[in-house]
Formats: C-alpha cells, structure tokens, sequence
C-alpha cells in the first residue's frame, strides 16, 4: 500500500510542475524589425511565377566573435538585413554599415560559414527570379573583420574571385565535403522553371543539360591567391539529373564514411538521393533505399532518433 501511495504523490507532483513556455519578444524590444513585403506586378506575380511567395531564407551566425549569435534575414523585394545580437535578446541593426544588404537582388537561402578559415563567418546568399542573370549571381560576403571605428564586422562580396557568383536560379546552398579532402565544397539546389510546364508528363531529362538540374562545386585551394576557388564538377561527378529542388539534406545515409544527398523535387520530377561513389562521383539510389517519395516534394530532414537514420519528407 505505501509504495503506491508514495508513485501516486510523484505523480501529483510531476502533474505540478510548470511546463517551459516561450515567450513572445516583441520587435520593439529586440530590435528585429524585418518583413519581406512583395508587392505584385504586371510582370511578376503569382499567375506568372509560382514560388512567389515561398520567402526568403535566414542564418545565424557569431560575426564578431562574441559567442553571441547574430542573425542574417534575406529578403526577396526588400534588402536584407544583419541584426548584431547585443545580449539580453536585444539586436542592432547593422546592415548598412556592414555592406549586406543584398545588392537588390531577389534573395533565397543564407548558408553561414567561415568559407577561407580565417576564424571569421562568412555569409553565402542564394539569389534566383529575376530575369537579367546579372541580377541573379549568388553572392559571397567574406567577412573583413571589425571596423575600427564602429567596432561592427564589414563583409566584402566575393562571389566571383571565389568562383561562386554562379546566375542560376539557385534556392539553397549546402556546405559540405563530399570528396573527404577537409574542406567544404558546395551543392547548389536549383529551381529554374524553364518557361516550361512544370508538370508536363515526359521522361525526366537525366544528361546535365537543363537550367533546372543542381550544381556541385569543388573546392581548390589556390595559394596563390590564398584562398579556395570553387569549380563546377557537376557533369564529371554525376550530378545530371533535372529536378525543381526545394529541399536539401546531407548525411552519410549508408555510414561508409562519405556524405550523401538527398534532394525533395516539386512538381513530377522524382526525388533524388545521390549516393556518394567514394570516387568523387554520385549515383541516384532513391528507388533501392525507399519504397516510395513525396510527390510534388518541398523540404526534407534527416536526423537520427533512434541511433538509425531517419529521413522525413514533406
């Protein structure tokens, strides 16, 4: 009798403890106002372009090595913005004095990483959409260090001395080292409607040759310019098959030791889960590792629960 009495008194006791809530901060408390408002035109609007409204993309990042996390919010009509975090969950916004504010482009994804090791992160923003190619080159902010005077991090794009300033319609980007040679190279998720009817029945287009087929760029380190140029290995690696990706994911899906990919594709095309050859080449393997994918696909995770790899589609 006494022991049952004794589990039901840390029942009752257990049932009283205060669940952990979040608690909403408002943007005039921590100084993180951002919206990215779009506005519909004649030439651009949902009728003509689909994802309009799919939004932008945000990383979080320590800038000026303070241990505290900043953020980076890309925008698609509105510049983007870097909010310097000043402890106490208050944010400044930095954005003008650290050049990065996307130079009017129509910017996707954000991938923080401190791309030359130089000890400080660097900001990689995605851009698509807008028809001049021009406008459409992703950008490479390398972080310069802190102003001295203003005591904020400035960041210089250098996207092209790099090799990154690539124009497709690039949604994400992941950081990752495919080839096991310690360093990052990159997978650029690409999402190119090609002025075609996305759900067109037709054999998938598997030769490299469309605007809408993903990238891959390895790194080379170039001492002379002391620092890594990044080369489209696409083709050679076999990375050739078309898709409307807006979802990503890297991990080593069959533990031996090499990264794989696993890509969620809108509209027909199928998903793709690029196995990594151990050679510096892919093969798709989504039919043998799953039984079925999502159709019209969007984003993905992986993660493993239960000391196993667990993939989840949406």
């Amino acid at each position: 009798m006494k022991s049952y009495i004794f589990l039901a008194f840390f029942f009752l006791l257990a049932c009283n403890q205060k669940r952990p809530l979040f608690k909403e901060i408002n943007p005039e408390k921590s100084g993180l106002i951002f919206s990215n408002n779009i506005i519909e035109t004649e030439e651009l609007n949902v009728l003509n372009y689909e994802y309009i409204y799919n939004g932008g993309g945000v990383g979080i990042g320590d800038f000026n090595n303070d241990s505290l996390p900043d953020i980076y919010f890309t925008g698609n009509r509105v510049p983007n913005k870097l909010f310097l975090n000043k402890g106490d969950l208050t944010f400044e916004d930095i954005t003008q004095k650290s050049g990065v504010d996307g130079n009017g482009k129509w910017s996707k994804g954000a991938s923080i990483i401190d791309i030359n090791n130089d000890g400080l992160m660097d900001i990689y923003v995605c851009s698509a959409v807008l028809p001049d190619s021009n406008k459409r080159k992703n950008l490479l902010y390398i972080n310069q260090g802190l102003n001295k005077e203003t005591g904020v991090p400035e960041f210089k794009d250098q996207a092209a001395e790099y090799g990154l300033a690539d124009a497709s319609n690039t949604h994400m980007a992941a950081f990752f080292d495919y080839d096991n040679d310690q360093d990052v190279d990159v997978y650029l998720l690409i999402n190119d409607l090609d002025g075609t009817y996305p759900n067109e029945f037709r054999p998938i287009r598997k030769d490299g040759s469309w605007p809408n087929t993903d990238k891959l760029f390895q790194n080379n380190f170039d001492s002379l310019l002391g620092h890594p140029v990044f080369k489209d290995v696409s083709k050679q690696a076999g990375i050739l098959i078309e898709g409307h990706g807006l979802g990503i994911s890297i991990a080593d899906i069959n533990q031996d030791g090499y990264k794989d990919i696993y890509v969620s594709n809108d509209y027909l095309s199928n998903n793709v889960l690029y196995i990594n050859n151990q050679n510096g080449t892919f093969t798709d393997q989504c039919a043998r590792y799953l039984k079925h994918t999502s159709k019209n696909a969007m984003g993905n995770d992986i993660a493993d629960i239960n000391k196993q790899i667990l993939l989840k589609q949406i």
